[in-house]
């Protein structure tokens, strides 16, 4: 598993897990290493591990066993696809972690969404293949120049069947037992102007759990780290005070 990691000198570890297709997905949070060490692990089959495809159930293992290795208690932060990762490795590996912020996570799914979902993701995998393409959604999805440079290269290594595991994954608030018996403070995040489902998958997440408070943004769509990173930054910082 290829791992970036900053500020290593710093004693205090935040985990950060990235979207599907943006390993750089918080590269506006990357400030944050002065503080904190960050470790950002590439997907499989995304950013430098194009060479695999990606699976969940391996995936969470993989993750699990790294974060072990560590030995210490982490602050996890994941958003999209990560934060969907994220919710079943607090979920069955609540030891490992002290504190969670899962944004934009979709856990409530069915197979009509699925559907729409897979047929969008199928049109943008083709956009991604035209770099010129790929640059400008890099750049609407707040990317600064030289991680949305990277962006694109990494795009066209991507497989279609990356792209599809990624949509079904198989993580969902009925297929991941366990979140409601979490103990450590977990904070779930959307933006008002995301599909319903993700809205309802935060405020489910709360009603399960009484140690999960949800936050809907005004004015956010899927892009509450790149473009709402002031008050994003922010609520890590609190949250790390508070661990």
């Amino acid at each position: 598993m290829y791992i970036e990691e900053k500020g290593k000198e710093n004693k205090d570890i935040i985990v950060m897990l990235h979207g599907a297709n943006f390993v750089h997905s918080f590269g506006r949070q990357y400030v944050l290493a002065e503080k904190y060490h960050l470790i950002v692990p590439h997907l499989m089959g995304y950013g430098n591990e194009t060479d695999k495809t990606f699976n969940a159930e391996e995936q969470v293992k993989e993750l699990a066993e790294y974060i072990a290795s560590l030995k210490q208690k982490l602050f996890l932060v994941g958003f999209s696809l990560g934060a969907q990762i994220g919710y079943k490795l607090v979920s069955e590996h609540e030891e490992l972690f002290n504190a969670a912020i899962l944004v934009s996570p979709w856990l409530d799914k069915n197979e009509k969404m699925l559907k729409f979902a897979m047929e969008q993701n199928e049109k943008q995998f083709k956009s991604f293949k035209k770099k010129w393409m790929c640059n400008l959604i890099g750049l609407m999805n707040g990317l600064p120049k030289a991680q949305r440079k990277e962006f694109v290269e990494q795009m066209q290594k991507v497989s279609i069947e990356t792209v599809r595991n990624s949509v079904d994954n198989g993580i969902t608030l009925e297929s991941v037992k366990g979140f409601e018996n979490v103990k450590i403070p977990v904070y779930a995040l959307a933006g008002e102007k995301e599909q319903i489902e993700v809205t309802e998958s935060v405020k489910a997440m709360a009603e399960k759990n009484p140690n999960c408070r949800y936050e809907i943004w005004e004015k956010a769509a899927h892009n509450i780290p790149p473009l709402f990173y002031k008050r994003f930054n922010e609520l890590i910082l609190n949250v790390e005070s508070e661990i």
